[in-house]
């Protein structure tokens, strides 16, 4: 059980290490502002080409592009 939970707590973290920054990313590659994405990510505005990039970066970061 302790292993289970040590392999489990060990694939978060490098999800957690991938992602972060995810905002940032996808701000410079779209020239857009940090906190426009944020907002996006958020559902607070929407805008399709930010989704799409935030889409595109989370599914890169867990090794599926």
């Amino acid at each position: 059980m302790k292993e289970e939970t040590s392999k489990k707590l060990t694939r978060l973290q490098k999800l957690i290490d991938s992602l972060c920054g995810i905002y940032s990313r996808v701000a410079n590659r779209l020239g857009v502002h940090r906190t426009f994405v944020s907002r996006v990510a958020r559902g607070e505005r929407h805008s399709a080409p930010v989704e799409k990039a935030l889409v595109d970066e989370y599914e890169r970061a867990r090794g599926r592009k």
